[in-house]
């Protein structure tokens, strides 16, 4: 038998205001900006893990989350099976950033590039959701 991937799951939001950005957090430890979200504990339900993920990190109240897109993604520290999810934004004008992050910001298809991201997979994602958003308006 070969050796099987351990990895951890992690869930990130893809939260959207009302201009079409999407909301990416900066965290203090590797200075690198992503999405929010972060690691599913054992013995917890998905869909309420992404929700106090939420919560904890952006002070967002957020409902109904649908997958959009899946990425393993490798650091230094971890291997995570990413799920990522399309959310709906209860409060969004109330953005409270937990310690675990520097900064937050909104950014548009133009900066996607421009910014060092955790993982060059985690822009790809933000890319088709916003250019899968745009078609849909159209």
């Amino acid at each position: 038998m070969g050796n099987h991937l351990l990895t951890k799951i992690g869930q990130y939001a893809l939260v959207e205001n009302d201009e079409g950005e999407v909301l990416i957090l900066l965290r203090s430890r590797s200075r690198t900006w992503s999405l929010p979200g972060g690691r599913l504990e054992e013995g917890e339900k998905w869909d309420e893990s992404l929700l106090r993920e939420l919560k904890e990190e952006t002070n967002l109240n957020c409902e109904n989350p649908v997958p959009f897109s899946i990425n393993i993604l490798k650091d230094p520290y971890q291997t995570k099976y990413c799920v990522y999810f399309k959310v709906r934004v209860l409060n969004l004008k109330e953005i409270k950033i937990s310690e675990e992050h520097g900064d937050y910001k909104w950014i548009g298809l133009k900066e996607l590039n421009s910014l060092n991201m955790e993982d060059k997979k985690i822009v790809d994602v933000i890319a088709s959701f916003m250019k899968e958003k745009h078609r849909l308006e159209d």
